[in-house]
């Protein structure tokens, strides 16, 4: 078996359980069996559950440099809110590990909660920036505090994140499809 695919199979692995069973719950020897490998091989691969989560958190923030390329102004308010909150919710999915780790288990683990921080961040820059062009278009009023606005959409976007994700039995997150349909389509209307 290739590294390649083994590092991949131990990460999912990981990852699956401690969505499951938490960072404490989740042990080699039960990221061993899950992967469908010996428990050696993980030492081998990797040094410890840590550095799994490590590897993890990288993964995430070279990612985050690559949240914006996938968005292109159009010219439509709506839907470039809506694509904007699809990337982020995307990249959140993608991400649920660390996003839970950051929000559950930060206090713990300085590095996650620093990853998790270039989340907002850097959807911060991607929003202001396409804010900013949408006032220069007119789709966006030119009253309109563009940083303030960034800051309000990022928080819907998160919000609906967290009820997702780190709530998901208390049935209070939007379903996506809902949440673009109505909040987003709100929130852009808003603004012009």
């Amino acid at each position: 078996m290739a590294t390649q695919q083994t590092d991949e199979k131990i990460i999912k692995a990981f990852s699956k359980l401690v969505l499951k069973l938490g960072y404490q719950g989740t042990t080699t020897k039960r990221i061993a069996s899950e992967a469908g490998v010996n428990e050696s091989t993980i030492f081998r691969h990797f040094k410890d559950k840590h550095s799994i989560l490590e590897q993890l958190v990288n993964t995430y923030s070279r990612d985050i440099e690559q949240i914006g390329q996938s968005f292109e102004f159009t010219g439509d308010i709506v839907q470039d809110l809506m694509r904007v909150a699809t990337i982020y919710h995307d990249f959140v999915a993608n991400h649920q590990v660390v996003f839970l780790l950051g929000l559950r288990e930060s206090y713990r683990f300085p590095e996650i909660g620093q990853a998790l921080r270039q989340l907002p961040k850097r959807f911060k820059n991607l929003v202001v920036t396409n804010f900013n062009e949408m006032v220069e278009a007119g789709e966006i009023r030119a009253t309109a505090n563009v940083t303030e606005e960034a800051t309000n959409f990022i928080l819907l976007n998160f919000g609906n994140a967290v009820f997702t994700y780190a709530y998901p039995t208390a049935r209070l997150q939007v379903p996506m499809k809902a949440f673009l349909a109505e909040n987003i389509r709100t929130f852009a209307e808003h603004l012009q």
